[in-house]
C-alpha cells in the first residue's frame, strides 16, 4: 500500500512536470511568434519608406541643383544595415536627412525671389513641384510614425520574450528558442558617466521630434 501511494505521488509529480513543461513551451512559442510578426510588420513599414525616398529625391532635384547625396547615402545605409542596433541608427539618420532636405524648396524660393523677380512667370509649375514635395514628405512622416509605433511594439514583445526565456523551465529550450535582437540604437558609454548601453529607436526619435517638427513643415505653408 505504501509503495502504491509513493508510486502515485511520483507519477503525479511527473505528470505535473510534463504539463508545466508543455505550457512553458507553448508560452515561449507564442512569445516568439509575436516577436516575429511584429518584426515582419516593422520591416514592411521600413521597406515602404525606403521605396518612397527615391521619388522624394527625384522631385527635389527638379527644383534645386544642391547636392542631395546626404539623403542618398542615408537611404543606401538604411537599406544595407542589418536589423537591430545598426538598422535603428541608420533609420534615425535617414529621418534626419529627409527632414533636412525638406527645407531646400523654401531656401531656393527665398534666394530666387531676392535675386530675380522675372521668375514670377514660373510660379505655377514651381508651386506644383512644391506641393508634390510637401505631399511626399508628409507621406514619409506618416511612415516614420508607423515605424516608431512598430518599433515600440516589437521591442516590447522582445523584452517579454527574453524575460520568459530566463525562467527556470525555459532554460531547457534555449537552444530551440533563440534570442531576438531588439530594434535599438547602440549608445557608447562614456568613461566618467554611466549611461544606458542601448537607446531604443523610438526614444532616439522622440528626442528630436520637437526640434524636427519645424523642419518637417511643408514649404510655403
Amino acid at each position: 500500500m505504501v509503495w502504491f501511494i509513493v508510486g502515485a505521488c511520483v507519477l503525479a509529480l511527473v505528470v505535473l512536470a510534463l504539463v508545466l513543461t508543455f505550457l512553458r513551451f507553448n508560452q515561449l512559442s507564442m512569445a516568439r511568434s509575436l516577436c516575429d510578426e511584429a518584426k515582419r510588420q516593422l520591416l514592411v513599414e521600413l521597406r515602404g519608406r525606403h521605396a518612397l525616398v527615391p521619388a522624394y529625391i527625384g522631385t527635389l532635384q527638379q527644383v534645386t541643383t544642391r547636392d542631395l547625396s546626404t539623403v542618398e547615402l542615408a537611404l543606401a545605409s538604411a537599406e544595407r544595415a542589418p536589423f537591430g542596433p545598426r538598422g535603428a541608427a541608420a533609420e534615425r539618420a535617414l529621418t534626419r536627412a529627409v527632414d533636412d532636405a525638406a527645407q531646400i524648396p523654401s531656401q531656393v524660393t527665398d534666394k530666387a525671389s531676392a535675386s530675380d523677380s522675372t521668375l514670377a512667370m514660373q510660379t505655377s509649375p514651381r508651386e506644383e513641384l512644391d506641393t508634390t514635395i510637401a505631399l511626399l514628405h508628409g507621406q514619409l512622416n506618416v511612415l516614420t510614425e508607423r515605424i516608431r509605433s512598430g518599433a515600440r511594439i516589437y521591442n516590447a514583445n522582445v523584452d517579454l520574450y527574453h524575460r520568459q526565456r530566463e525562467r527556470a523551465v525555459s532554460r531547457l529550450f534555449q537552444n530551440v528558442f533563440k534570442a531576438r535582437e531588439p530594434f535599438t540604437e547602440s549608445q557608447p558609454q562614456g568613461p566618467s558617466t554611466e549611461v544606458e548601453s542601448e537607446q531604443s529607436y523610438t526614444e532616439a526619435q522622440s528626442e528630436e521630434q520637437s526640434g524636427a517638427q519645424d523642419h518637417t513643415r511643408p514649404a510655403g505653408s
